[in-house]
């Protein structure tokens, strides 16, 4: 079994989500001597989940057989329209700076916060046009590395000082677009540990989408025990038992804190207790955003720590001031006061909420 799991390992391969039965096999034994297992599996690799990503497989009852059918099938859902989402090597593209401040130097009346977040809005289009402009990431590698290796026969064959030149340039240009798809690439798996310089294409790509399809919800049951394999049907389900959960009737019950005097080792004095509630100065703005990991996962509207810290120069006194009003206030605007609730399944074959 061992030389099994490492023969798998090796050829990189991965298991299909599936749906139906858990059990694909029965030794047809009743009492004690009775036996289940799931001896049957789909495994597919990485150019399989590239050409069909959301594919799956139904395990159906065995009927006359001892072992179940493993049905293979497309998941056909319409897509929901992404969100935006700022790619992080768009900071470092010669525009960068110049397209933030065409947006930035404009005066918005208003709120700190609502100035702010209108013009974040307004950014979005400009990003999404220079991603689009920017096309296949993986495929201009491609082309770039096709370009530098014609460059290289040329120059070898001639041995011309402009060959040289050409040579140079195409090179330069290969890196950038390599750099470019490692940065598209690991923000997206979330790989934090992959250093400069590590050349892992196929593992990310086996990454992102290997987590795509260990995170995907086929079939999950109601509260009646009825199976749901309809995509519709199972975002309603969660929408209403998070409804239940979340938005039931609020009690507000008053807490005497007196009782835990006793157990209290240590308390506050008023001079650090004061130093908790003085203002927040901008050197601390700046630092928690600046702590902030590139590749982590971005908030509701879409800007990773990547671009606040790019853009810093340009918009770091907004934002700034944006959240000391928040701290004078203690108010949020709806747009920056909220949040994501992504579903993550803790288990192979989810059976309930």
């Amino acid at each position: 079994m061992s030389e099994f799991r490492e023969c798998i390992s090796a050829a990189a391969l991965v298991h299909l989500p599936f749906t139906g039965c858990y059990f694909s096999w029965h030794n047809c034994s009743d009492g004690s001597r009775s036996l289940w297992k799931r001896l049957d599996r789909v495994l597919v690799n990485e150019v399989w989940l590239t050409q069909w990503p959301l594919s799956k497989y139904f395990c159906a009852l065995p009927s006359t057989s001892d072992h179940s059918p493993l049905i293979l099938a497309g998941y056909t859902h319409n897509q929901i329209k992404g969100m935006f989402r700022f790619d992080n090597f768009l900071a470092n593209q010669p525009g960068f700076h110049n397209a933030v401040w065409s947006i930035w130097r404009h005066n918005i009346h208003g709120t700190q916060m609502y100035a702010v977040v209108k013009k974040l809005k307004a950014l979005k289009p400009i990003f999404r046009m220079q991603r689009k402009d920017m096309g296949d990431l993986s495929n201009n590698v491609q082309l770039a590395k096709r370009f530098m290796e014609q460059a290289q026969q040329l120059f070898d064959t001639y041995k011309a000082d402009i060959l040289l030149q050409l040579v140079k340039m195409c090179q330069v240009t290969y890196c950038q677009a390599v750099m470019q798809e490692k940065s598209m690439l690991q923000q997206r798996s979330k790989l934090n540990w992959l250093k400069d310089g590590d050349q892992c294409t196929k593992l990310f790509f086996r990454k992102i989408n290997a987590q795509r399809a260990r995170q995907r919800i086929y079939q999950i049951n109601n509260s009646a025990g009825e199976m749901l394999t309809d995509s519709h049907s199972i975002v309603t389900e969660f929408v209403d038992y998070f409804q239940n959960l979340l938005g039931g009737p609020r009690v507000q019950r008053d807490l005497d804190l007196n009782f835990l005097q006793s157990s209290l080792k240590y308390t506050l004095s008023l001079d650090e207790a004061n130093d908790l509630i003085s203002p927040i100065s901008h050197q601390e703005i700046k630092e928690a955003f600046f702590d902030i990991n590139e590749d982590s996962a971005p908030g509701p509207d879409g800007y990773s720590s990547a671009f606040y810290k790019a853009a810093w120069p340009v918009i770091g006194e907004e934002v700034c001031a944006a959240v000391t009003e928040f701290f004078q206030s203690g108010t949020l605007l709806k747009q920056i006061n909220a949040t994501l609730l992504v579903l993550l399944p803790k288990v192979q074959l989810p059976s309930s909420v």
